[in-house]
């Protein structure tokens, strides 16, 4: 099985303690930019969004894509869509092992399942 990283994905949707910006953080087995590491980083959730959501950087479907998606989501107050783009990356055919921000591996399919398990509570309680 593949082995990608999907850095940011993991320090914000898994609850992966957050890390300091750290030199050298790249995506790995992807074009640069394609994840939008670098602009999530920043915080340039606009700049993370264009890079995630434009074709030249790969399938739409790309579950590490459509998780990191999510956390720019979640991080411009878009909670139902993380979820949707959460969900889209557990059906996705394209599932495979991911580097997370602590180190640790996970397949994109847990990584997807526990995004959607920590914020589905926020979005029910949201419409309360």
């Amino acid at each position: 099985m593949r082995l990608l990283f999907l850095l940011a994905a993991g320090v914000a949707t898994v609850g992966v303690p957050a890390m300091a910006e750290q030199p050298g953080r790249a995506e790995i087995g992807y074009s640069e930019g394609a994840l939008g590491l670098a602009a999530i980083d920043r915080g340039d959730w606009a700049a993370a969004e264009r890079q995630l959501t434009d074709p030249r950087f790969g399938p739409a479907d790309d579950p590490a894509k459509l998780i990191n998606l999510g956390r720019v989501y979640v991080e411009t107050g878009r909670l139902p869509l993380a979820i949707a783009a959460w969900q889209a990356a557990l059906r996705s055919r394209r599932q495979h092992m991911v580097e997370l921000g602590d180190g640790s591996v996970a397949s994109t399919e847990d990584v997807a399942r526990a995004a959607l398990a920590r914020h589905r509570y926020q979005l029910a309680s949201s419409h309360d």
